[in-house]
C-alpha cells in the first residue's frame, strides 16, 4: 500500500466515524419532538448520497480541471449570482436568499462551491508564483468577487469560512517574508477596525451592506444581559452541555433550539457527556492532523495549497461551531462538519473529501511519472558513458 493510498483510506474511515456519530446525535436530538420530520432518516439518505458523490468526485482528473480552470470559476459565479436573481427556484428565508428550491429539497450553493473555490485559488497561486504582485492581484481579485456575492445573500459565517481558506493559501503561496508580514498586519488592523465599528459606529458597516441582526449577535456575545432573548439559545446550549456531566444525562434532555443543526454539539454533550465529546474531538483532531500531514507530503505545491485550504476550512468550521455553543464566539449559523443535519452541508463536505482524494491520487501519479523519467535519465546517462 502506497503512502498516499494510506492517507486517503484514513480520511475516509474518519469521515465514516463522524457520519455514524452524526446519525446517532440526530436520532437523540429528535427525541425532544421539536419537529415532525424524520431528520434521522433524511440525514442517512444525505450521507449515502454524499458518499456516492464523493466517490465520483474522487475519480475526477485534476489535470483536466486545471486545464479548464476558468470554466470552473465561471460555474462558481453562475451558482452564486443565480441565487441573488429573483427566479422560481429561489425562495427567501428569514430575509436571506441562500438556497435553491428543487423538487422539495433545498440546495445551498455556497456549500457546494467551497471545493471549487479552493481549487481555483490554489491553481492561480501556483501559476503566478514568480510574480508576487501579479499573484496577489489575480488571487485576491478572484477571491473578493466570490466573497462579495456570498455576503450579498447575506451569509457572514460562510463568507468568513471562504476568507479563511483564501487567506491560508495566499500566505503559503507567497515567498516574500515582508509581504507575508504586511498581509498579516493588514488582516489584524482590518479585524480590529471592524470590531471598533461594530461597538462604536455601526452605521458605517450598515452602509457597507452588513445587517443589524449580525451585530446583535456580537452584542449578545459581549454582554449577554443586553438582550436576554438573543442570549436564550446560548443559555439553553450551556445548560445542556453542563447537564451532560461525565457520561451523559441518562436520557433526560434539555430543550435546545436547532438541536439537530447548528447546536448539535450541545446535544452530543448533553446525551453522551464529557466522554462522548472527547471522542468526537479526538476524531476531529485526527482528521485535521491527517489532512495536514498529507499536505506536507505532497510533491506539487498545488496539492499542498489545496489540502492546506481544506484543513483550515474544516478547522475553522469546527472551532467556530463548538465555540459558539459554549459562548466563546458569537452565533454565526456555521454547521459542525459531517455532524450537523443538512443536505447541502453534508454534500459540500463530501465533495471536499472527494476533491482531497482526487488531489492526493493526482499527486501520487505525478510522483510515479517523475520517478520513471528520473530512472530513464539515469539509464540513458549510463548508456552514454
Amino acid at each position: 500500500m502506497t503512502q498516499q493510498k494510506k492517507f486517503s483510506e484514513t480520511l475516509v474511515v474518519l469521515v465514516c466515524l463522524l457520519s455514524i456519530m452524526s446519525c446517532v446525535a440526530i436520532f437523540m436530538a429528535q427525541q425532544t419532538n421539536q419537529y415532525d420530520a424524520n431528520f434521522f432518516r433524511m440525514q442517512l439518505m444525505y450521507i449515502l448520497v454524499g458518499f456516492t458523490v464523493c466517490y465520483l468526485v474522487s475519480k475526477i482528473n485534476i489535470a483536466f480541471v486545471r486545464d479548464h480552470i476558468i470554466w470552473l470559476y465561471i460555474a462558481i459565479l453562475i451558482l452564486l449570482v443565480g441565487i441573488l436573481i429573483p427566479n422560481p427556484f429561489v425562495e427567501a428565508v428569514n430575509g436571506a436568499t441562500r438556497w435553491y428550491q428543487l423538487a422539495g429539497f433545498s440546495l445551498q450553493p455556497s456549500e457546494i462551491t467551497k471545493s471549487a473555490f479552493i481549487i481555483v485559488l490554489a491553481h492561480f497561486a501556483v501559476k503566478y508564483e514568480q510574480n508576487l504582485w501579479k499573484q496577489l492581484a489575480v488571487f485576491w481579485s478572484l477571491a473578493v468577487v466570490v466573497l462579495l456575492f456570498i455576503m450579498k445573500q447575506p451569509d457572514l459565517g460562510t463568507t468568513i469560512v471562504y476568507f479563511i481558506s483564501a487567506f491560508t493559501i495566499s500566505i503559503l503561496a507567497i515567498k516574500s517574508t515582508k509581504a507575508i508580514v504586511a498581509i498579516i498586519l493588514t488582516f489584524i488592523v482590518t479585524v480590529s477596525a471592524g470590531l471598533y465599528l461594530v461597538i462604536y459606529n455601526v452605521a458605517i458597516l450598515e452602509k457597507l451592506g452588513f445587517h443589524s441582526y449580525q451585530f446583535t449577535r456580537v452584542y449578545t456575545w459581549l454582554d449577554p444581559a443586553s438582550d436576554p432573548n438573543s442570549f436564550y439559545q446560548i443559555d439553553r446550549s450551556l445548560k445542556a452541555i453542563g447537564s451532560g456531566t461525565m457520561f451523559g444525562s441518562n436520557g433526560t434532555s434539555v430543550y435546545i433550539p436547532e438541536s439537530h443543526t447548528d447546536m448539535i454539539f450541545s446535544t452530543i454533550a448533553n446525551q453522551f457527556g464529557f466522554i462522548g465529546v472527547s471522542i468526537l474531538l479526538i476524531i476531529f483532531m485526527l482528521f485535521i492532523h491527517q489532512i495536514i500531514v498529507t499536505a506536507l507530503s505532497m510533491k506539487s505545491k498545488f496539492s499542498t495549497y489545496v489540502l492546506a485550504g481544506f484543513a483550515m476550512m474544516f478547522a475553522f468550521n469546527i472551532f467556530e461551531n463548538i465555540a459558539m455553543t459554549i459562548g466563546m464566539m458569537p452565533l454565526t449559523g456555521i454547521p459542525l462538519p459531517f455532524i450537523s443535519y443538512g443536505g447541502s452541508s453534508v454534500l459540500g463536505n463530501m465533495i471536499a473529501l472527494g476533491t482531497m482524494l482526487a488531489v492526493i491520487k493526482s499527486d501520487a501519479k505525478k510522483r510515479v511519472r517523475d520517478k520513471r523519467f528520473s530512472d530513464l535519465e539515469k539509464y540513458l546517462s549510463k548508456i552514454g558513458s
